[in-house]
Order: C-alpha cells, then sequence, then structure tokens
C-alpha cells in the first residue's frame, strides 16, 4: 500500500452500541462473536478462526448461500490498543475480489454515555461498487452485533 487511500473508495461508518466499551471490542477479537456479526442473509461463515494479538490475525471461509460458492478471506493485526482502536489489513485469497489491493480496517471504540461509539474506517476498495457492496455488509453486520450485545446483557 504505497498511495494513500482513495477518498471515493473509502468506507466510513459510525454506530453507537449500549454496551460498554471492553465488550464491544472484544467481539472483533472473538471467532464465535465475528462469525455471527458477519453472516448474512446471502452469505453464511463456514469456518472462521482468530488469534487475536498484532501479527496474528483472522481468516474465514465464506458460502454464498444463492451459488453454494466458497470465497476465503484473511487479515493480519496490525494494531490491537484495548479497548480503543484495532487495525488490520486484509485479502481476499479467491472470489471476485482475489488479486484485489490489500484492505486496511481500522476500528475505533469510543465511550459514550450508555454505550459505545463504534467508527469503522474501510480503506483500499478497487472501486465505489465494491465500497458500496461491503458497507452493506458493514450495516447489516453491525445490526448483528448489536443484537449479540443486547443477548449477552439479557443473560
Amino acid at each position: 500500500m504505497a498511495a494513500g487511500p482513495d477518498p471515493n473508495t473509502t468506507l466510513e461508518l459510525s454506530r453507537d452500541f449500549e454496551a460498554e466499551r471492553e465488550r464491544v471490542f472484544g467481539a472483533f477479537l472473538d471467532a464465535a462473536a465475528l462469525r455471527s456479526i458477519w453472516s448474512a442473509d446471502a452469505y453464511t461463515i463456514d469456518t472462521m478462526t482468530v488469534d487475536a494479538r498484532v501479527g496474528g490475525g483472522w481468516s474465514l471461509a465464506m458460502s454464498d448461500v444463492a451459488t453454494g460458492g466458497v470465497t476465503h478471506c484473511t487479515a493480519r493485526y496490525a494494531k490491537i490498543r484495548r479497548p480503543a482502536r484495532i487495525v488490520w489489513h486484509t485479502r481476499w485469497l479467491d472470489g471476485p475480489l482475489a488479486g484485489a489491493p490489500e484492505a486496511r480496517v481500522t476500528l475505533e471504540f469510543i465511550a459514550i454515555p450508555g454505550g459505545t461509539r463504534l467508527k469503522l474506517t474501510h480503506e483500499f476498495f478497487p472501486d465505489r461498487q465494491t465500497r458500496d457492496h461491503h458497507g452493506s455488509g458493514w450495516g447489516s453486520g453491525f445490526d448483528r452485533l448489536a443484537r449479540l450485545l443486547a443477548a449477552q446483557l439479557a443473560e
């Protein structure tokens, strides 16, 4: 990633959660939580592994419900500053984004009254269409994260 990110293909989202910062942060280092967050109507996560340390990372196999096709994605954690910030670099190994430049995801966890504000910056998409597709995925993933956190509070 020699060149800087293109603002036209950078995704920025923010969402407030009614959960303490450590719990929201921890979900992004936990394989079971990530599997829940990233599963969707159109895709299911078949396998998800996490090595939650700088230099470690996560990997997943994702199935397209309509076609049955499986794609694989890996990420490497570049920064983990508990409970404030996570940065990872990700690459699709196959499927439509195989060969695309490595992307960078930055998650910032900010304590707010009554919970946590999560700010996402996802950079280095190859084009706006891919950015927008991922924006939809992140948005629905944030919805699933809110439900997961609420269920944990109810336990």
